[in-house]
């Protein structure tokens, strides 16, 4: 009984241990391994390279150690050329100890994936999935999966048949006439990736996503079926486009029709002027996020459309916005701003001063990327803002160890995250002092090389989390 005390009060104390410690906990003896490997909720394997002879009893026998899970990523080397079974991959995560605690899987080996290796009871209370390529296209696996909120799907290029599957598995089909009773899915969030017009069978998921609040497409050219499309848009709060330049126009547009709760826009890398504007003039009300990176089809016709009701506006790389149209946002409701790399916060004296002083919501500054920006240009607009709790320089390479009491002065009191990674002209002692001056800090993102032993120090006295950069 004292021996299964003092093992549960290690597990705790095991839990409240940052992740770098668990190297050097393994170390200490097999039975603090073993505590440590079942105490563990969340892990993430890459597959070696080469593979073992058995590389699915391989999988069951690690996967043995780790009883608590309840995430569980999965991984493929870089220079990997894996000939796996999805099925039998599935089935060795659906038989492990932890399978009944799993709330959360991510499999992301090159490996298409049959439907029909998805009906695994076991795994049916899955709150989040992200699986690779699934042949043939379709979706009515998911109605085993009643809890399942989140859905990310990579649908590859690159397809490889497995030899343990039939060549069927792995050729595209066109999907039956959907005649199904229509039952709402659960599903929250959806993620597409690589989604071809070509692509049949989405036509029975968007048609039963009627609950869904995020959506994200990345790298598509096409949505997969044109006309169940709209379905799956009415009850969106976000829509996230990447790099979808060929379907972003029509998207748009739809989501101007029928996203009336829309409140969270991002869009990277293509939208015509027209199209985002229409959007902009008929959604905007509730908008309270833009995330935009339109480096030539950005422009101030855009950016005065912009809603006043805006809390986080993000710009990246946008050439085409003039000082004036951004000085237009005075007086909003912005908490969080971001321009990185843009070439006006570098071409307009006195801009950032001026957004600052008229910005009195400001709580977030992202500035990352911005190479040339000067000290005095940083040190004016911090000399307006007293309510910062996060400050974002990274790259900011001009950036000298002048800028340093300015943070402290305007932020030490409130700030709680500044990362000042590839800031190279700032000096170890600099980074040293914003350490010891900002009192309410909570993280840190910098490279390991300008770190002191006495900031060090301090990071561990505090509990301040460091994100590192080589």
């Amino acid at each position: 009984m004292d021996s299964l005390l003092c093992d549960e009060l290690l597990q705790e104390i095991l839990l409240r241990l940052p992740k770098s410690s668990s190297s050097s906990i393994s170390l200490v003896s097999k039975r603090w391994l073993s505590l440590l490997r079942s105490s563990t909720s969340s892990l993430a394997i890459r597959l070696p390279h080469p593979l073992p002879p058995s590389p699915i009893l391989f999988l069951s026998l690690l996967l043995s150690h780790f009883p608590s899970l309840s995430s569980l990523t999965l991984l493929s080397h870089p220079l990997s050329d894996h000939h796996l079974s999805s099925h039998h991959l599935l089935l060795s995560i659906s038989t492990s100890p932890s399978a009944s605690h799993l709330s959360s899987l991510r499999l992301l080996p090159r490996i298409s994936i049959s439907p029909s290796s998805l009906h695994l009871p076991s795994l049916s209370h899955l709150t989040s999935l992200h699986l690779p390529s699934i042949r043939p296209l379709s979706f009515q696996w998911l109605i085993f999966f009643p809890s399942l909120k989140s859905l990310s799907l990579i649908q590859s290029t690159y397809e490889r048949p497995s030899p343990y599957s039939s060549s069927s598995s792995t050729t595209t089909t066109t999907t039956p006439p959907d005649d199904s009773p229509i039952s709402p899915l659960p599903l929250e969030s959806l993620s597409l990736t690589g989604i071809h017009s070509s692509d049949h069978g989405l036509s029975w998921l968007y048609r039963r996503c009627s609950n869904l609040r995020k959506l994200l497409l990345r790298t598509c050219d096409g949505t997969g079926d044109d006309l169940s499309f709209s379905y799956c848009l009415p009850s969106l709060h976000s829509l996230d486009l990447r790099t979808c330049r060929t379907i972003a126009d029509r998207v748009l547009l739809r989501a101007a029709d029928h996203c009336h709760s829309l409140t969270s826009l991002t869009l990277y890398d293509g939208a015509s002027h027209h199209a985002l504007h229409h959007f902009l003039t008929r959604r905007s009300s509730h908008l309270l996020s833009l995330d935009l990176r339109l480096p030539l089809d950005l422009d101030d016709a855009h950016l005065l459309a912009f809603p006043r009701s805006l809390s986080t506006l993000s710009l990246q790389s946008c050439c085409l916005v003039s000082s004036d149209a951004l000085r237009s946002l005075s007086g909003s409701s912005i908490q969080t701003l971001a321009l990185l790399n843009c070439d006006v916060v570098e071409r307009s004296p006195g801009l950032l001063s001026f957004l600052a002083q008229t910005l009195n919501q400001l709580k977030t500054i992202d500035l990352s990327h911005n190479d040339t920006l000067a000290d005095k240009e940083l040190i004016a607009m911090l000399a307006s803002c007293k309510g910062l709790t996060e400050i974002r320089l990274k790259g900011c390479r001009s950036l000298t160890d002048a800028v340093v009491p300015a943070i402290v002065k305007a932020s030490g009191a409130r700030l709680e995250f500044v990362d000042v990674s590839r800031c190279r002209l700032m000096s170890v002692d600099a980074i040293e002092s914003l350490i010891s001056n900002a009192r309410r800090l909570k993280g840190v993102c910098v490279e390991a090389d300008k770190l002191s032993k006495v900031a060090e120090k301090l990071m561990w006295q505090r509990g301040i989390e460091l994100s590192l950069v080589s």
